[in-house]
């Protein structure tokens, strides 16, 4: 009976090795996913960094795209009005024209 209660302690103390190596394997284990978790963040991190630095030259160059539209809107007025002025003294030169002409034939 000393016999098989020293062979129970035995398997008993062998189960519990095989347990605390398995429980050894899994905190390993844990560990490495808590390594690559933190390598992920960090990379991550960066990876926001870039994309809050990309919005921010984006932002950036909007505010200079609208600017650049306003002033070629101010060019295409000044542009407009210059024709118009342009078209009002060729009239206004045709018109003397005509009327020289008018005039020099009606003598």
């Amino acid at each position: 009976q000393m016999m098989l209660e020293e062979e129970q302690n035995l398997e008993h103390l062998v189960e519990r090795e095989r347990k605390v190596r398995q429980l050894e394997a899994d905190i390993m284990d844990v560990n490495q996913i808590f390594k690559d978790l933190a390598a992920m963040v960090h990379d991550q991190g960066e990876m926001v960094d870039s994309i809050e630095a990309n919005v921010e030259t984006a932002s950036i160059r909007v505010n200079e795209g609208v600017e650049e539209l306003r002033q070629a809107e101010r060019y295409q007025n000044k542009a407009r009005k210059k024709k118009m002025i342009f078209m009002l003294i060729g009239l206004i030169v045709l018109a003397i024209i005509i009327g020289l002409i008018v005039h020099s034939a009606s003598n």
